[in-house]
């Protein structure tokens, strides 16, 4: 990294207020850093954190434009994409439109429209800082930086060439027609506002025209100032997978008004579809799909939101206690022992923070027990081939379990689970962590069906008397595997005996079955449509125990 000269370090210091006044008087960033990376002014949104290449603003004599770049940085953290979830939900639909690995025009995008905004005071630097890479790549490889040039000569009435420099008589001539889309993008872009989502659709409609390269097999990015950093979380990319009501919106105006040919206006119209979208995640369908369990695990705990349940308690005997006196907490005491209301009314904020006070809890009466409340599930979950894989799409009998692990974990509870085919793979510590449980169920084995009937025994055995409610989400294929072995309906028995509840989630099952597994003691929630799964998972807890809250029974 080369160290910023003393003349760059007072024109930060001058220009970080002015710039940061141009957006907004209540802004919280860190003061820029310094780092010669890929840009020559770039910020992180992950972090938020503005860097500025030293050496580069120093080599190109851009030392009195520093306020412009800080400016546009600000602007990509205020409101161009302003969060790394706008990002995904933006990529998402570019990568639909433009399926070119590696090529994007969304920086474009958002540089413009922080630039529009800035460019009535600081034009004179924006353009100044263009100007100071002409000629460094040839135009062939990336027609449409070229084109994007001419939007900013047309906006800001320029004269024609004075951006696009060496590139503009071989590009007219390339592109007799570009000035007239050129002057069509600057005179309607900002007026769509203030949905973003339909304004980049239409700057897309126009710069993707000139997309194919007259050098090489595709398009390869000139723009030297590539500045939007940060890589969006799997939260974000899981966020993208539904479409929401402006990006609804936005795609209905740019169909109804014609903006794409026909083989991208029907690739937008398909852009519901929940595959299409999993396909724009980076590294699908890729050697290097390391990203997409993740993401999916994301967008499976956001699906159970919509059916968020609270599954039954289970009862377990602990012994009454009541609190002593307060002592002084000190460091190897358990964190638990700590009574923070006392410490605050005591102490204040600032001295209690580091001499907390703790208070034990002993027995009220010596072997007195009264009923504690501890909700366990146990969850057994078909990923046989006929199946759909939860990383490619959206499997409800998927989306079942997690509505069942997310519904426990937040009613307090443990959860852990199995999922099988013809072998089996399980998380079997009781686990209350809705992340870790969820990235679990992202596993996919395929194959054949073959329920472990001897881990259900020996899961009954090691429970002993906190046996845990167990639920079993599958289809026809274990009516097969109950009646193989004499001893799988044996096993299956004492199951239902033990649990507290023994419940079968079965796709269609027959109503003779229904009545043998009822017999067998076990509750059977019968699922006609396999959509149906989540809605009659957040439905069995109501149904079954939302009366019984955690009272004592």
């Amino acid at each position: 990294m080369t160290l910023p000269s003393a003349d760059l370090e007072r024109a930060v210091e001058a220009a970080w207020p002015r710039a940061q006044a141009r957006w907004s008087s209540y802004l919280l960033l860190s003061r820029p850093a310094f780092d010669d990376g890929p840009s020559i002014a770039r910020i992180d949104l992950g972090t938020r954190q503005i860097t500025l290449a030293a050496s580069a603003l120093a080599d190109r004599g851009l030392l009195d434009c520093v306020e412009a770049l800080l400016a546009h940085e600000i602007g990509h953290h205020v409101r161009y994409p302003g969060t790394l979830a706008t990002s995904a939900r933006m990529r998402v639909i570019e990568r639909n439109l433009i399926p070119i690995q590696g090529y994007s025009l969304m920086n474009l995008f958002t540089d413009l429209m922080i630039n529009e905004r800035l460019g009535r005071e600081l034009e004179e630097e924006l353009v100044r800082i263009y100007r100071s890479f002409d000629g460094e790549r040839g135009w062939e490889a990336d027609p449409a930086f070229v084109f994007y040039l001419a939007v900013y000569e047309e906006l800001w009435q320029r004269e024609r060439g004075e951006l696009q420099g060496s590139a503009r008589e071989a590009f007219a001539r390339a592109y007799p027609g570009h000035r007239a889309d050129a002057q069509l993008l600057a005179q309607d872009l900002f007026r769509l506002g203030p949905n973003m989502y339909t304004q980049f659709l239409y700057f897309v409609s126009i710069v993707s025209r000139y997309l194919k390269p007259l050098a090489g097999e595709q398009p390869e990015s000139a723009d030297p100032y590539r500045c939007g950093g940060g890589e969006p979380t799997p939260d974000d990319w899981a966020d993208a997978l539904r479409p929401h009501g402006p990006e609804r919106e936005a795609i209905r105006r740019a169909l109804a008004e014609g903006w794409f040919p026909a083989d991208q206006a029907n690739r937008l119209d398909d852009l519901a579809d929940l595959e299409r979208r999993i396909h724009s995640i980076p590294g699908a369908g890729t050697a290097d799909a390391s990203r997409v369990p993740e993401v999916m695990a994301a967008y499976y705990r956001l699906e159970a939101e919509r059916f968020l349940l609270r599954p039954p308690p289970v009862a377990l005997l602990g012994e009454a206690v009541v609190p002593t006196t307060l002592e002084d907490w000190s460091m190897g005491d358990p964190p638990v022992a700590i009574d923070w209301l006392a410490t605050l009314l005591e102490r204040g904020d600032r001295l209690g923070g580091v001499q907390p006070l703790k208070r034990e809890r002993i027995a009220d009466y010596e072997g007195s027990d009264v009923p504690l409340w501890q909700p366990r599930t146990e969850i057994y979950l078909d990923v046989s081939g006929s199946m759909p894989d939860p990383r490619v799409t959206r499997n409800a009998m998927t989306l079942a379990a997690q509505i069942l692990c997310v519904g426990t974990v937040r009613a307090g509870g443990w959860v852990r689970a199995l999922l099988y085919s013809s072998n089996h793979v399980r998380y079997w510590t009781f686990c209350r962590s809705e992340v870790e449980m969820s990235r679990f169920l992202m596993h996919y084995i395929g194959g054949g069906t073959a329920f472990p009937f001897e881990v259900l025994r020996e899961s009954v055995e090691e429970c002993r008397d906190q046996q845990p409610i167990r639920v079993v989400v599958s289809d026809g294929d274990f009516d097969r595997n109950y009646d193989e072995r004499r001893e799988h309906a044996a096993a299956f028995a004492l199951a239902a005996e033990r649990s507290p509840h023994m419940v079968l989630l079965l796709h269609c099952p027959r109503e003779e079955r229904v009545q043998l597994y009822r017999r067998a003691g076990a509750q059977v929630v019968v699922i006609e449509e396999l959509e149906d799964f989540p809605r009659m998972a957040a439905a069995l807890s109501r149904a079954l125990f939302e009366d019984r809250g955690h009272e004592a029974p």
